[in-house]
């Protein structure tokens, strides 16, 4: 048996029906996660009172509500106590033997992170982008496919949000999540941005599809998913992504900008011309404020993948005393 611990950490909104079947999932587990987080922005007390029904599971309510993701997780790090900091969506339902394979993953002191598989339950998404899961690509682009079955671990970039996990150490040196990233209401690159910082430091993230859930993906706060507002938060969030970590002069950051301004808007004109406009209209805002929010906070707060700051410095301290 490892002899890591682990904290599980559930950020919600107004999803009480989810956080019940997702915490009976994890209390499920063999073994069971040493400690559950479930922090709610909810403006009522329904999910409060599903988090009473399991035994030892602990609640945060963040007053802030809904819109800060990261600002959730950071509250719940500074309770944390586990050598492993899990992070799962309050939609995202783990399947049996979940808590055995992540654990024996980080059994290799290699790996900082572990991205799981998430499965959608779409036609053919085991082999849809099987050999580019979670990769952060020359030109700025993000690859996804985290339903896809590689049939091993493989090292990636990134993970994905409802279901990923790093070492407490690696956070901790991080100063954890940038809450002042504004990620908007679909939270687009709020948890990618962590993993880019830890491997953007050295450290290794690895994918094993055995740490897997199911993620419903219910509704969404902010609207429909993949809808013109979600390209905007896409094409912004991407650029303050890059900006923050690589810095303004970085080649990436052009390339994004290049494939973004040039590439995309220019094949999307030639394939719907009258949509072409609202679109790249979307995008170039998207990107100019992007731009603007990036720039700013990397002259300001300084670049590279260290948070830093009086918040970052009091969350340092307050991991290093695990509760």
């Amino acid at each position: 048996m490892s002899a890591l611990t682990v904290t599980v950490i559930i950020p919600t909104y107004n999803r009480p029906d989810c956080v019940r079947r997702c915490l009976a999932c994890l209390m499920a587990q063999e073994p069971r996660p040493d400690q559950i987080i479930v922090v709610d922005a909810s403006p009522d007390t329904r999910t409060r009172d599903v988090v009473a029904e399991f035994e030892g599971v602990e609640y945060i309510a963040n007053p802030d509500g809904r819109g800060n993701t990261p600002n959730s997780r950071n509250k719940a790090l500074a309770r944390s106590r586990g050598d492993i900091i899990a992070f799962l969506d309050d939609d995202a339902f783990v399947h049996p033997g979940w808590s055995a394979a992540l654990l024996e993953t980080y059994e290799d002191e290699t790996v900082a992170g572990v991205a799981g598989r998430a499965l959608n339950h779409q036609p053919g998404e085991e082999s849809r982008g099987v050999n580019e899961i979670g990769l952060l690509k020359p030109n700025g682009v993000l690859t996804g496919y985290f339903a896809a079955d590689p049939g091993r671990i493989v090292e990636v970039d990134h993970g994905i949000g409802c279901n990923m996990s790093l070492r407490r150490s690696v956070i901790a040196e991080l100063g954890g999540f940038r809450d002042d990233f504004r990620a908007g209401p679909f939270g687009i690159c709020e948890e990618t941005e962590l993993c880019i910082r830890a491997r953007k430091a050295g450290y290794q993230m690895v994918f094993n599809p055995a740490v897997c859930c199911d993620h419903i993906g219910a509704a969404q706060p902010g609207g429909r998913r993949f809808s013109v507002k979600y390209d905007y938060y896409v094409a912004r969030n991407t650029l303050v992504m890059l900006l923050r970590i690589y810095g303004p002069l970085a080649p990436i950051v052009w390339r994004y900008l290049g494939r973004s301004l040039l590439v995309h808007g220019a094949l999307e004109f030639l394939r719907r011309i009258a949509a072409a406009f609202a679109r790249l209209g979307i995008l170039l805002a998207g990107t100019a404020t992007g731009l603007a929010a990036g720039l700013w906070l990397a002259l300001t707060q300084g670049t590279g993948p260290i948070r830093h700051g009086r918040e970052a410095e009091e969350l340092r301290e307050q991991m290093g005393r695990r509760g």
